[in-house]
């Protein structure tokens, strides 16, 4: 009762607006739920943006880690991004239940080819969950293992508090400027083979890259990323 009105005064205070159609009430409305149509781009390599597939394609594969990335929708999409800002950086879990029905009318077309894949979060660094009060990318995980069945275990850690990426100048986020912040979970029992990274935005690619690397450098064989926007 209490969390209830609690919940009310925020709302009272901090009116919702539809990310689609502006109105009142909350931050993506039924009835734009209702006609949204997701329009992905066409499947590239998540480095250099050659068309074909949505596998790091051979130039690529020569200096980054990753094997390839699947994709809601570009990051570039004002509803998507909004969505996520409002998510990660304003702290509205109300958007979730969106997030995670988006990802589920798509679930077909996102459905990842890999059998034997381990899900697994980039996680943020403990610092930064405290002060958010939760890690988008492993509710994101548990959301991709529930779609596909898939088992599902944090398996790295951040062991080094970074700028968000956001925050940097685009000089700043070049693949391989982050490499070393990860590092394996401590007790660990077992490496899997084949890994899905889940984050929600890909933008350079150098974090989820540090990650796949920190992974390979373990003995993982293929590291796959999924995320909600792609940059």
């Amino acid at each position: 009762m209490e969390g209830g009105f609690r919940n009310m005064a925020l709302n009272a205070l901090f009116p919702r607006f539809c990310l689609s159609c502006k109105r009142e009430g909350q931050i993506f409305c039924f009835g734009c739920m209702e006609n949204w149509v997701a329009r992905p781009e066409s499947a590239t390599c998540p480095f250099c943006e050659e068309k074909g597939s949505n596998r790091t394609c051979v130039k690529c594969r020569e200096s980054n880690f990753l094997d390839g990335l699947v994709s809601y929708l570009p990051y570039g999409n004002p509803i998507v991004r909004g969505a996520i800002g409002s998510w990660k950086y304003d702290g509205d879990r109300s958007i979730e239940s969106t997030l995670q029905q988006w990802l589920m009318r798509d679930s077909d077309r996102l459905r990842p080819n890999m059998e034997e894949f381990v899900v697994s979060p980039v996680p943020v660094h403990a610092s930064r969950k405290r002060m958010r009060g939760f890690d988008q990318a492993s509710i994101l995980s548990n959301w991709v293992a529930e779609m596909y069945s898939m088992p599902v275990e944090t398996l790295i850690v951040r062991s080094k508090k970074t700028k968000p990426q956001a925050q940097k100048q685009h000089d700043q986020r070049e693949v391989g400027s982050l490499d070393g912040i990860f590092e394996i979970r401590p007790g660990l029992v077992e490496i899997p083979r084949r890994v899905l990274l889940c984050d929600d935005v890909f933008t350079s690619g150098a974090t989820m890259d540090a990650a796949a690397r920190c992974l390979k450098e373990a003995g993982v064989e293929e590291v796959w990323g999924f995320v909600i926007g792609r940059g």
